[in-house]
């Protein structure tokens, strides 16, 4: 009985740190631990996720592009970009004359990204800001389009990131962000359709549209009500000056 007890203890033990460490990926244990893990496996992040260059410019550079269009030169915001996933993206798009901000909070995330970004010498494409989603440094109304993939669940509050995101959009601009499909080993932290749509229409925006995209998640694309003037790349100095963040270089 005493050995019986002390396997079903490690069992549920073993599952207890699955769940915490690998499934939800640190998110009930905090944004510290959020953030640990990610520099912990920003050198491998993109062995471990795998993805698929090809796949994101049809799925995601091309329609992004097509939404925004005639403009060609979106300044975008990539909310926790990573590894700068979005912002290569967008720089490989050949009709892509904009601009992207990516944000994350993990510092060894986005020195993997600049590593990247260098390789591809896509520089004058991409800036790279470390940031929290929570409260965005930026004006209201100072980007054409904010993305945030595959990220909002593992937010410490996943629906104040989002009233961020919508605020420094401009009015008519574009959103794309992402909610997991499967939702059963994260209870309080993901976005059903139905409380999406909800929050975005209360947050101001409008013709949503939900697109399963893969096995675990499906985008989000929604406008913001009004109009104003596309801002694109020569807003991007007065962005930067505003905030008072000081860029990661790409020097040396």
């Amino acid at each position: 009985m005493p050995i019986l007890l002390a396997l079903i203890i490690l069992l549920i033990a073993a599952f207890l740190i699955w769940w915490l460490i690998f499934e939800t990926e640190g998110v009930y244990l905090g944004r510290r631990a959020v953030i640990a893990l990610y520099d912990l496996y920003a050198h491998r992040y993109d062995r471990i996720k795998q993805f698929d260059e090809t796949a994101d410019i049809t799925l995601i550079g091309q329609p992004l592009l097509a939404r925004v269009a005639p403009q060609s030169d979106p300044l975008i915001l990539d909310v926790a970009t990573g590894t700068a996933r979005l912002p290569l993206v967008m720089a490989r798009m050949a009709r892509f004359d904009g601009h992207v901000i990516g944000i994350d909070a993990s510092r060894l995330m986005l020195n993997k990204a600049r590593e990247k970004i260098m390789s591809a010498r896509f520089e004058t494409f991409i800036t790279l800001l470390r940031q929290d989603a929570s409260a965005l440094p930026f004006d209201d109304e100072t980007f054409d389009v904010v993305t945030c993939l595959e990220a909002l669940e593992f937010m410490p509050r996943p629906a104040q990131a989002l009233a961020e995101m919508i605020r420094v959009l401009r009015p008519g601009g574009l959103l794309l962000t992402t909610i997991r499909i499967d939702t059963r080993w994260m209870p309080d932290r993901t976005f059903s359709e139905a409380r999406m749509r909800t929050e975005l229409e209360a947050l101001g925006m409008r013709d949503i549209e939900i697109m399963i995209w893969q096995e675990d998640y499906s985008q989000v694309w929604a406008w913001k009500k009004g109009a104003a003037a596309p801002i694109g790349p020569p807003g991007l100095a007065t962005v930067l000056d505003s905030t008072g963040q000081i860029p990661i270089t790409y020097a040396g």
